[in-house]
């Protein structure tokens, strides 16, 4: 049958195409944890980070004002934004610190607001 050897064609290649479909969803489930991992990390070093400049700007001491500046490492990807100044009728400081970082097209941050 001379028509049958076209419909068999036609079979195989949508066949072919749902299971690539169907291969395509794995592999992107397969994905998703290692990107949130590497989120994850990048939100563990941001923490890290937020310590280590909390820890140096209570030894320091801290000026009124708004700085910014980086981090040396990890590639240069982190960089940090201060905020500190008198509340009024106290004689503590609020001081905010932001680090952020870009992941991929997307800036994260993680900001820090305490007294001293």
């Amino acid at each position: 049958m001379p028509g049958s050897k076209g419909f068999l064609l036609l079979e195989i290649i949508i066949s072919v195409s749902i299971l690539s479909f169907g291969i395509l969803l794995i592999l992107n489930s397969f994905l998703m944890p290692i990107r949130a991992a590497e989120l994850s990390m990048d939100y563990f070093r941001a923490g890290l980070l937020v310590e280590e400049k909390m820890a140096e700007l209570y030894n320091s001491g801290v000026k009124d004002g708004a700085a910014r500046g980086g981090f040396s490492g990890f590639d240069g990807r982190f960089f940090w934004e201060l905020d500190a100044g008198y509340l009024e009728g106290h004689f503590c400081r609020e001081i905010k610190l932001k680090v952020y970082w870009r992941n991929k097209d997307k800036e994260e941050d993680l900001s820090v607001s305490t007294y001293i």
